[in-house]
């Protein structure tokens, strides 16, 4: 799917955009990101997200 303006309109709107929950197994993640969790973290954070909940906060911060 292509990418939406919903995170722009939310943040005009003056709200965050916090996504959940993200995980490192590979069963979970789309093929897209090549069994690679960090492609899905920073896909999401090049989209605009302001937070996300991960179950590996490493992860989550390694992408970042």
């Amino acid at each position: 799917m292509q990418p939406t303006h919903l995170i722009a309109e939310a943040h005009k709107r003056g709200l965050q955009v916090h996504c959940y929950t993200f995980r490192n197994e590979s069963r979970r993640l789309l093929k897209t990101y090549k069994n690679n969790p960090i492609l899905e973290y920073q896909a999401f954070y090049k989209l605009g997200i302001d937070g996300l909940f991960s179950d590996f906060t490493d992860t989550a911060v390694k992408a970042r």
